[in-house]
């Protein structure tokens, strides 16, 4: 990044592409041919708010909207080669093509623009996106065949830039670029954001999209405001830019709104993509309006956002209307870690762990689910810090979500002297040993903890969501009340179990195959994993953890079998190390726990089904009181025992267990019928 008027030269090898060749041809009416391309990981997904804003605001200019013809491509990583090659047939030469890079789609953007270089060389090949901005010496070197990096927003830049190539200008004149000249590099001064928003035209309220693109998309991301105030070392969003709320008009929000409700398919998802809703007052009128919309257009969807990072009784009162209204799933409340010196070396003001019970607390109290993001491998964390944090969301009713930390370009991790600081250990592998498309630079190791140590937290992270959220809940939390072990102690144990001594030679080899994985994420055996979930796998992410779940629930039996023993094992050792075990509470709680695995079941085959639980009423005061049943379950018995029946459907929200996991382990609220895993009658190894 430059600071300085004057444009940067950086002299590389003379292969700079930017040719001198003939202009390719003109389209249609005598138009150029411009293609905007994104490659989304996110299945479904056909529209793109970054190359609708290009289009937009690129063809609102009179003279590039009768010279250029543009064209946008979403195309699904998934694709592959094959993708790739079908894109590129259908073009006839093109004048530019753009893309926008995120850094798990970078390598198929950095192919597709290769390829497009050798094929049509007088064509303008544009790149920007928050991977790629102010990496100008790394890109150029990598992608000698690009010809222009634009930094930062990009709108403004893009159209100022399509002048250029038409009148043959001079890109000295546009700040904010690095570009060829002669065989070197140059960069020229950063461009100032921009303050007002309505200069970037909407690509919703103009024809960039037709009615049937939108209804054809899974996902639909979208701005109310742009900047994020907080400086999060991890995060390019603040870290990188520091920036002030800068906000869309109302009125146009409103009218974007109305379109997108009304034509969006059932159960899609709206993804809020501001960094902090609900940090600003109107957002809860954006809110109300989309809960109107919705009844309006009798639509259900999903509304997915980030949350404001520190929770306030704004979020609150959102997120309890757009949960009354069916409109959501679980709210996010963003921790990342609970240790004080990570949290200093992060630049992170934290949610104080008093008002987090409390926050925790008022959405119980509403039957609002929540789930807590946390970080494995920030600088400062230890393994004994790691288990604490967590121990420190279970205690308090929450649903702990572990990511591994990335490092992301632009961020204060990725400069080399924080890196050597802290003496960071990256490799360059997939964040999800089981989608080896979202490859990335993971944080395997610092001065506070060892590669092995990261293993041992990944490899947790999935027995904590498979017992502690799922399969044994209720059983756990009687459990950790009465001998005061504590849950993270708890959930090592029952991995013991399930990669030593469980009857089911299947769950014992996916178990053992996570932590093979982690250390080489090459020998994850994905043959192994769809013995289970076949060879279409629905959710592309923690595909172990859908293989475990899929199989501890794919009979009655199966489900019965596993977690009697798994329970019979663990109160077993508890009583040899000395603790008093109240079967009858433990048993009780059972019940809830294999009701819970009927219900699962079910929805998984889109099926009907109720189950029924018998509870002493001790441990069912203790249950609703720690969240782990929602207040609103139908219950009954004054005396010692509760009785009560759940069904499936009709909504997850009823399920006596983690709405966060059942989800597969995003909080999107998806139901869980519109998977359709095929769960077998028969699996070998349940006997």
């Amino acid at each position: 990044m430059t600071s300085t008027m004057d444009p940067v030269h950086v002299t590389v090898p003379d292969t700079a592409p930017f040719g001198q060749s003939t202009p390719p041809a003109a389209g249609p009416a005598g138009r150029k041919p411009v293609h905007l391309v994104e490659f989304t990981a996110m299945h479904g997904v056909r529209y793109s708010v970054t190359l609708g804003y290009l289009k937009a605001t690129s063809v609102a200019d009179p003279v590039l909207d009768a010279s250029c013809d543009f064209h946008i491509s979403v195309r699904e990583q998934s694709g592959g080669e094959q993708a790739m090659k079908e894109l590129l047939e259908s073009w006839d030469e093109p004048f530019v093509v753009a893309l926008t890079v995120f850094f798990w789609n970078r390598a198929q953007s950095m192919e597709l623009a290769r390829r497009v270089k050798e094929r049509w060389p007088a064509c303008r090949v544009v790149l920007g996106g928050n991977d790629v901005s102010y990496q100008q010496d790394p890109v150029f070197a990598e992608a000698p065949w690009v010809d222009v990096l634009v930094h930062g927003e990009g709108e403004l830049r893009f159209r100022d830039l399509l002048h250029c190539f038409l009148d043959g200008g001079d890109l000295a004149t546009i700040p904010g670029i690095s570009y060829w000249s002669e065989g070197a590099v140059v960069t020229n001064a950063d461009a100032d954001r921009i303050t007002d928003l309505e200069q970037i035209v909407s690509p919703i309220l103009t024809p960039v999209y037709s009615d049937e693109e939108i209804t054809g998309s899974s996902m639909i991301v979208y701005e109310t405001n742009r900047g994020c105030p907080y400086k999060c070392a991890f995060c390019y969003w603040g870290g990188a830019t520091n920036s002030k709320v800068r906000q869309f008009e109302l009125d146009r929000i409103f009218a974007e709104l109305d379109r997108l409700i009304r034509l969006m398919p059932t159960d899609a998802t709206l993804f809020i993509a501001d960094a902090n809703f609900g940090i600003i007052a109107r957002d809860r009128e954006i809110a109300e309006h989309i809960v109107e919309l919705s009844r309006r257009y009798d639509k259900r969807l999903i509304i997915s956002t980030n949350w404001a990072k520190n929770g306030n009784d704004r979020i609150v009162e959102i997120a309890s209307m757009l949960h009354s209204a069916e409109l959501t799933g679980a709210i996010t409340l963003s921790a990342q870690s609970f240790d004080a010196n990570v949290l200093k070396i992060a630049n992170r003001a934290n949610i104080r762990t008093d008002h987090y019970r409390r926050l925790l607390s008022r959405f119980r109290a509403l039957d609002v689910p929540t789930y807590t993001d946390l970080i494995w491998g920030l600088p400062g964390e230890t393994y004994a810090t790691y288990l604490d944090g967590i121990e420190e969301v279970l205690t308090a009713g929450g649903s702990p979500v572990i990511y591994p930390l990335l490092l992301l370009n632009n961020t204060e991790y990725s400069r080399e002297s924080f890196k050597d600081k802290h003496q960071l250990t990256t490799r360059w592998m997939p964040g999800d040993i089981t989608n080896p498309e979202l490859v990335a630079d993971v944080v395997v190791g610092h001065e506070c903890m060892t590669t092995e140590e990261w293993v041992h937290g990944m490899r947790f992270r999935v027995a904590m969501t498979l017992f502690q959220k799922i399969l044994l809940r209720c059983a756990l939390r009687v459990l950790h009340e009465t001998t005061g072990v504590r849950m993270v102690e708890l959930c090592a144990q029952l991995w013991t179990f399930l990669t030593e001594d469980c009857a089911d030679p299947f769950l014992r080899a996916v178990a053992r195959n996570i932590e093979v994985g982690y250390r080489e994420p090459a020998d994850v055996d994905m043959e192994l994993l769809r013995t289970v979930i076949g060879d279409q796998v629905v959710v592309p992410e923690e595909v172990h953890f859908q293989a475990l779940l899929c199989r501890a629930v794919s009979t009655e039996q199966a489900s019965a079998k596993l977690l009697g023993a798994a329970t019979d094992w663990l109160c077993e050792r508890l009583a040899a190390d000395g603790h008093r075990i109240d079967r009858v509470l433990v048993d009780g709680a059972l019940t809830v726990d294999l009701a819970a695995t009927t219900i699962l079941r079910a929805s998984l085959r889109g099926e009907l089904k109720e189950a029924e639980f018998a509870v002493p009423r001790r441990g069912w005061d203790l249950l609703v009181e720690a969240g782990d049943v929602p207040s609103s379950l139908d219950a009954s018995g004054q005396g010692s025992t509760v009785r009560g029946t759940v069904w499936a459907p009709p909504r997850w929200v009823h399920y006596p267990i983690s709405v966060y996991a059942l989800s597969i382990w995003h909080g999107t609220g998806r139901p869980l019928h519109d998977l359709q895993y095929a769960l077998p009658t028969g699996a070998p190894g349940h006997g």
